[in-house]
Parts: C-alpha cells; sequence; structure tokens
C-alpha cells in the first residue's frame, strides 16, 4: 500500500471559541501551495515566521507558520503548521482558503497513517499515540507514555528471536535426525518453550489489569429509598446528576457518572432504592440496581439503620451511612460521610481507591484486543508443543511467530490500519 500523493490539511485543534488553532498541512507540494497564499514568500525549515494568510490580496489572519522538510517531519513528507487566531470566523475562512488550492481535509488519523507508510512510526508506536490522545485519567496516561517510548516493539523483538533460535534448534533435529545429537539440545529446547511461556504469560497479566485502567472501574450505589445515594452522585460531579427529594422512589432507572478520582477513571451507578415495589416500575427499577450490583467492581451499600445483613449477597462492597451533618449516630463498620459539609467523602473515595487498585503497572502492556488476541494464539500453540512430534513442533513454532511478529509488522497492512485509524481524529 502507497501514501495518497495528495496534498492534506486538518485543524489539529478542537474548533470552537479560543486563543489560537493549528493548522496542519502534508503532502508532497505543501510548501509550494502555501507560499501562494502567504505574504512572506521565503521560509526556513523548522523556525516559525510571522506571516499573513491570503486570500487573494486580502488578509485573512496574522499567522505564526511553521515549515518542515521531508524526511524530517511528523508524517515523512513535507508539512507545514499554522497557528492562526482560534476565531470560528477565521478557522472557516482558512478551511475555505485552503480548499479553493486543491488541497482535501484528512481522514481520521491519516497524518498519523503517513507517518506510519513512511516508516516514521511503527504499528504499535501509532496505536500507542491513539491511546495517549483518547488518555482520560494520569494512570492511562502513564501507561500510553511508557508504551510510545518503544517498549511494546523490543518486547515483541525479544520474543520474536527467541522464537526463531527455539525453531532452529527444532530444526537441527530434524535436518540431523540420522545422527547422534547432543542429549542437551532436548533439555534446552524444553528450557527455551518454557522461558519463552513464562515471559507472554506474564505480558498477558499485566495487560488485563491494564485493561480495568484503560475501562475504568465500575461502582454500584444501592441501599434503601432516601438513604443519600443520590446526594452523594451530585457531590462528587459537584452538579445536579441525579433528582434529590424526600419522596421515596424518586430514582427509577440507573443514572451513571464517570469521574476522574485519584488518578483513575470510575464509573459510579445511582439505583433505585431497595424496598418493597408497589408497581411494575418500581419493580423493574429494583432488578435492575441488583443486577447492576451483580455486574461491578465494588458496591456502596447505603445504609439506614444497622441493616447489613440484608445485603449480605451483595459481593464487593462497602458499607456507607449519610447524613452525618444532622445524624450523628455511627454504624460499626460502616463510613460515615456528609454530602452536605462533605464530611468523610474524601476518606471513603481513597478507601474505593486502594479497595479497587492494583499493583502499580510498569514496563511495556498491550491493551488491544488484536495484541492479546495473537499472544493468547502463540501461547496456544507453545504450551501445546511436543518433541515426539518434531515437524508438527515445527510448524507450530512457525505460526507462533507470525502471530508474535504480526502484532508490529505491516503485512495485511490494508485490514490492520482500517482497525487502527478508525478511531482516530481529524487532524492527528
Amino acid at each position: 500500500m502507497k501514501p495518497s500523493k495528495d496534498i492534506i490539511f486538518a485543524l489539529a485543534t478542537q474548533k470552537g471559541k479560543s486563543g489560537i488553532a493549528v493548522f496542519r498541512i502534508s503532502g508532497k507540494g505543501s510548501h509550494k501551495l502555501v507560499k501562494s497564499i502567504s505574504s512572506k514568500k521565503k521560509f526556513k525549515t523548522k523556525l516559525t515566521s510571522l506571516n499573513n494568510i491570503l486570500d487573494g490580496k486580502n488578509i485573512v489572519d496574522q499567522t505564526l507558520t511553521t515549515f518542515f522538510k521531508s524526511p524530517k517531519s511528523y508524517t515523512g513528507e513535507d508539512m507545514v503548521e499554522i497557528s492562526c487566531h482560534g476565531s470560528i470566523s477565521v478557522i472557516n475562512k482558512i478551511t475555505k482558503t485552503l480548499l479553493k488550492k486543491q488541497m482535501r481535509l484528512a481522514e481520521p488519523g491519516e497524518f498519523t497513517k503517513r507517518a506510519l507508510m513512511n516508516d516514521k512510526l511503527s504499528v504499535l508506536e501509532a496505536e500507542t499515540i491513539i491511546d495517549l490522545v483518547n488518555a482520560e485519567t494520569e494512570n492511562q496516561r502513564k501507561i500510553a507514555i511508557s508504551n510510545l517510548s518503544g517498549s511494546l516493539d523490543k518486547f515483541i523483538n525479544e520474543v520474536s528471536n527467541k522464537l526463531k533460535k527455539l525453531l532452529a534448534d527444532i530444526e537441527a533435529i530434524i535436518d540431523f535426525a540420522d545422527e547422534d545429537l547432543p542429549k542437551e539440545i532436548y533439555k534446552n529446547i524444553t528450557e527455551q518453550k518454557k522461558n519463552i511461556i513464562k515471559k507472554i504469560e506474564n505480558i498477558l497479566k499485566k495487560s488485563s489489569l491494564s485493561s480495568q485502567i484503560y475501562n475504568g472501574f465500575t461502582i454500584t450505589i444501592i441501599g434503601k429509598p432516601n438513604t443519600g445515594k443520590s446526594s452523594f452522585i451530585n457531590y462528587i460531579n459537584n452538579k445536579e446528576v441525579s433528582i434529590v427529594t424526600n419522596i421515596p422512589g424518586t430514582t427509577i432507572d440507573l443514572v451513571t457518572s464517570t469521574l476522574d478520582i485519584l488518578d483513575d477513571k470510575y464509573t459510579f451507578v445511582d439505583t433505585a432504592g431497595i424496598r418493597k415495589y408497589k408497581n411494575l416500575i418500581e419493580k423493574i427499577g429494583i432488578e435492575r440496581s441488583l443486577e447492576s450490583a451483580e455486574k461491578s467492581d465494588l458496591n456502596l451499600v447505603f445504609l439506614k439503620n444497622n441493616e447489613k445483613k440484608n445485603y449480605s449477597e451483595i459481593k464487593s462492597k462497602i458499607f456507607v451511612k449519610s447524613k452525618y451533618d444532622t445524624n450523628k449516630k455511627k454504624i460499626n463498620g460502616a463510613h460515615s460521610i456528609s454530602s452536605v459539609s462533605g464530611y468523610g467523602i474524601e476518606k471513603l473515595l481513597k478507601t474505593i481507591s486502594i479497595q479497587l487498585k492494583k499493583k502499580p503497572i510498569s514496563g511495556p502492556v498491550f491493551s488491544r484486543e488484536r495484541h492479546i488476541e495473537s499472544l493468547n494464539n502463540a501461547l496456544i500453540l507453545l504450551k501445546g508443543l511436543d518433541l515426539k512430534e518434531i515437524d508438527i513442533s515445527a510448524e507450530n513454532v512457525r505460526r507462533s511467530i507470525m502471530y508474535i511478529d504480526g502484532i508490529y509488522q505491516k503485512f495485511d497492512i490494508e485490514k490492520i490500519l482500517d482497525i487502527i485509524f478508525s478511531d482516530f481524529c481529524i487532524g492527528k
């Protein structure tokens, strides 16, 4: 697959009123076209210049314009970045001016796709960039930036080389079957296999932990009506997410809100109060509450009195006694909080974080489904190796190498690129 010869452009910043906005332009001939709409005609590469963008003889905006020469640019092509004022009218006018010059709007992720095709990035680095762009929490950012340093490529290369050494030793047995081979060769093959399996299993374990950091933790809030569940949701969101009244049964459906708390992503689910229902709607709401509790990573059980025994079947729970501002009576084993004054809430959030958080993840981790699938496929083949069937063993190691190398190599590139770049934003 060859990179497109079109000159592409896109707004690399969010469209909306702001101090500045940035346009990116890439492709052979992009320098000439940008100069044709510039008051300045000579630019030094990688040196930002004050410049007017023109529409005919009329000034559109005063900009800071930077030229990048192939191959020393993000895409590996000639590129230009234009920093303009961030008003909607300026953005729209520059867009129209660029379209007049027969440039086309970039597709999602097309700049990074060109960087990949021009060998400025590996497949894994391209995928890591989108993880970094989409990072919502500090821990998501830490994983993405660690992976962007090349640790994933290094891991794949190490495993691939170990598999190739294993294959060479297995093929030696096939090629010299009629000769007396050192007995150690069988022992070495077995040891190599065990080490590779352990290496893959370790990273799969870490990767499964990282998936929770990317997907976040779900916490369901359950309890009787009027125990402070909705007030708690509103307090931690600093806005009214759930309706709060003294009338029992105000919340009849699941209400969710997602927050970054202590560097991790948490989705809180406010539910219908657990009570004797009076109609079908209340019954359905209570059933959904219990279903959510079953699926959650953790449940906050809000108590009115000491009715803990009523929730014995609720898994992974923390008991909470709210309304401390009006009733200071505490319940043994329950966190006392107030959603009016904020009393005890910070302590409760820290307890939630400690209970759900695993050990810090360091080193490379894989977060994408295709990575995990390839690693698991290679693992299955390796675990099934039987040196009594030496020809089959050699073929299975070859297939394992194909699965491992397929994670970062560009074969079957059309399908892989469509998957990778479908989630990218315009301008990246």
